[in-house]
């Protein structure tokens, strides 16, 4: 009876002591929460390419550190960029149609690097010391979260077999908590390197074939805001059977009618573009890359939803945070939850 009790106060004390230090882990890891799902992203979207190339070489660790500078390091500056520069088109179009209202919605973003919409960097180094401060806080900061991501993302790539065989062991007998975790782990790839990449395919190349029908076009016409049509084209890839066409027909409309209604231009560009856009954009990358898409069972639209939702709950980090709370959920609920009522209903 001693021993009994004496065993079952050892485990209390196991206990708290794992709560403590969860909670202790769990805030220091909030300050970095943004970098760390970025990590993660940035793990899955390159774990294939690492895999295929890590044969080529005898160390795990230079296969993971090649895989992150050839094609990790790219895939994020392709993404800050084309979000910087989108936001920055979303801001100046607000102005352009008189919504200047609408512009708090995007101060989060644009005033992420203090006073550099406003006077540009080499103005705040010459007239405002307090931005120059401004701004060496915000590279420290940006600095220290590649920092984290880039270090996540390069010890997932190395040691996820091990992370794996460590799990695995851990719940040899709970095979309901293996299963779950093998189906996130399946969908999490799905999206973050088959909805995230095809997102960005679509949107570069929207993006490169508006610049290019804006430098044709005739004289007082042409693409507005080509990155940011591109993005929106790129994102309206997840809308189940219509998709980008959300984006480039009312655009066409729009053409048309500037050209009806201003005479400004020729009702031939409209077509250019249409035609263009149609086959260039919609069509190819719907053969080449929609395959990555199909992968899983999760809806498109409630992905859509998602990525939509997490960037206005989350802030700069939701679209790569929200999936991963998506994808815990469903399974959670469809596959764990069953399992507790049923065990609840037996024991009752």
């Amino acid at each position: 009876m001693v021993s009994s009790l004496t065993g079952r106060r050892d485990s209390i004390t196991w206990i708290i002591v794992g709560v403590v230090i969860t909670v202790l882990v769990a805030f220091v890891l909030y300050s970095f929460v943004g970098a760390i799902v970025v990590g993660i992203f940035l793990y899955y979207a390159t774990r294939s390419i690492y895999r295929w190339a890590s044969p080529w070489t005898d160390r795990r660790s230079l296969s993971a550190m090649i895989t992150l500078l050839t094609v990790g390091l790219p895939i994020l500056l392709i993404l800050a960029y084309a979000a910087f520069i989108g936001i920055r088109e979303v801001d100046r179009l607000f102005v352009v149609t008189d919504l200047e209202q609408l512009r708090t919605v995007l101060e989060p973003y644009i005033d992420l690097v203090p006073g550099i919409n406003e006077q540009g960097i080499l103005g705040i180094l010459r007239n405002n010391v307090s931005g120059v401060r401004g701004i060496a806080a915000a590279v420290m900061t940006w600095l220290l979260r590649l920092f984290v991501i880039f270090t996540l993302a390069f010890y997932l790539l190395r040691d996820d077999h091990k992370i794996s065989r460590w799990f695995r062991r851990s719940f040899e007998n709970q095979p309901a908590a293996v299963t779950f975790m093998e189906e996130v782990d399946d969908d999490l790839e799905t999206i973050y390197t088959g909805n995230l990449i095809t997102i960005g395919a679509s949107g570069l190349l929207a993006v490169g074939v508006f610049y290019g029908l804006d430098l044709v076009a005739p004289a007082g016409t042409g693409v507005q805001f080509p990155i940011l049509l591109g993005l929106l084209t790129g994102v309206a890839t997840l809308i189940p059977a219509i998709g980008m066409k959300l984006v480039y027909f009312p655009y066409t409309a729009y053409l048309v009618w500037q050209s009806v209604s201003t005479g400004v231009g020729p009702l031939w560009f409209p077509v250019v573009f249409f035609l263009v856009t149609l086959v260039v954009v919609d069509m190819v990358p719907d053969i080449l890359i929609r395959s990555y898409v199909s992968k899983g069972e999760i809806n498109m639209g409630l992905m859509l939803l998602t990525y939509v939702l997490g960037a206005v709950t989350f802030g700069w980090y939701g679209i790569f945070f929200a999936p991963l709370v998506l994808v815990f959920s469903i399974h959670f609920f469809r596959d764990i939850f069953p399992i507790l009522l049923g065990s609840d209903t037996t024991t009752s």
